[in-house]
């Protein structure tokens, strides 16, 4: 699976839980506030009705004035086109029949007197519905609040565990293939091109693993490539001056041994040990003979060296070795094409040895 195609999905899961969290939260908070407006609001206005109906007959005298009766008339009617109740309905046409009961002007007062305690009882029926409907409808509110609190806080909860597993997963997720990539690199700089990334995801990282280990093994390829020629050269080197008459020492620009030949070794009176990257010095120590070859001229003929009691004339060459400078550096003002690595001395004989010794080795 590709990292654009993870990283989809898991910010899509995130995307839907908080648009599923967005739209919970919208839905009860809407359910509530509609019920709070709508219901309550009602009962509340039934109860205002049946307060200003039971202040007519409170504060009038039967039978009621016309003006009494129009308020009366005015808070029934409100109240009719009001009912939200089970039961209110059959309580307000009981209102109504009493009311007409008190205004009919045909009634004897005791009459009148009966049709408004009716009238009385039944608002008091009508408060006490709305009453319990007040009390019910608000435990119904509270329990929403405390359904909608739950599922929120469970959302709430889901949420936290995808955002802890992102935090926890996810640096990983990238980091750790980089940091061994870092790793690999950090081999292949060190020539170690044996060093192999391996990553079983499927993604980005995985292809890049592979064409990191196909350029480790190309550059192996070409380091043996490379060793193989150098090793060749330096056999063919050795042989050649194996096979010169001529004494031939090569020293780096520490004064180390490269390379000498069996020539070289007699001239210096030399054992046949392992020389190869020894300083000159610790190897020929306190040679008058060695220093006369090191402090020569190039090109110089007639040195006279002394070997074995016999001083014989010599002519000593100086090659100094230059290695390419391939890779100067950028912001130097002068770049050279290549700086000394060291010198190759070649000590040929010009005439065969006198008897006489003229320096001493």
């Amino acid at each position: 699976m590709k990292i654009k195609t993870k990283l989809l999905i898991g910010f899509g899961l995130l995307f839907v839980v908080v648009v599923f969290f967005g739209v919970v939260s919208i839905y009860y908070i809407e359910d509530i506030s509609e019920y709070s407006k709508t219901t309550v609001k009602n009962n509340y206005e039934t109860l205002t009705f049946t307060r200003d109906m039971r202040s007519v007959l409170d504060e009038n005298d039967l039978p009621l004035t016309s003006a009494a009766t129009a308020a009366f008339d005015n808070a029934l009617r409100k109240q009719e086109n009001n009912i939200t109740e089970p039961g209110e309905k059959e309580a307000t046409a009981a209102v109504r029949k009493a009311f007409s009961g008190i205004t009919d002007l045909g009634s004897a007062l005791a009459a009148k007197q009966q049709a408004e305690r009716t009238a009385r009882l039944q608002l008091n029926t009508i408060e006490g519905l709305n009453m319990k409907a007040i009390v019910q409808k608000n435990n119904y509110i509270h329990e929403t609040v405390s359904k909608a609190t739950f599922y929120l806080g469970g959302i709430v909860f889901v949420t936290f565990l995808i955002l802890f597993v992102f935090i926890i997963n996810f640096p990983g997720f990238i980091l750790n293939p980089l940091n061994q990539f870092i790793d690999g690199v950090h081999e292949i700089g060190q020539k170690n091109y044996d060093a192999r990334l391996e990553f079983k995801t499927g993604d980005e990282f995985a292809a890049l693993a592979v064409e990191f280990n196909q350029m480790a093994a190309n550059l192996s390829e070409l380091e043996n490539k490379g060793l193989t020629k150098v090793i060749s050269g330096e056999n063919q080197v050795k042989i050649l001056m194996e096979e010169m008459p001529a004494a031939v020492i090569g020293l780096n620009e520490r004064q180390e041994i490269l390379f000498i030949n069996s020539r070289a070794r007699g001239l210096l009176k030399m054992d046949d040990k392992p020389v190869h990257g020894h300083p000159i010095h610790d190897v020929v120590k306190s040679s008058n003979l060695l220093n006369t070859i090191l402090d020569s001229k190039d090109g110089e003929r007639g040195v006279r060296l002394a070997l074995d009691g016999k001083a014989s004339k010599y002519q000593i060459k100086k090659f100094e070795i230059v290695v390419p400078n391939l890779k100067p550096k950028p912001f130097d003002t002068l770049q050279f094409a290549g700086y000394p690595a060291g010198m190759i001395y070649v000590v040929k004989s010009v005439e065969q040895p006198e008897p006489d010794a003229v320096k001493p080795a």
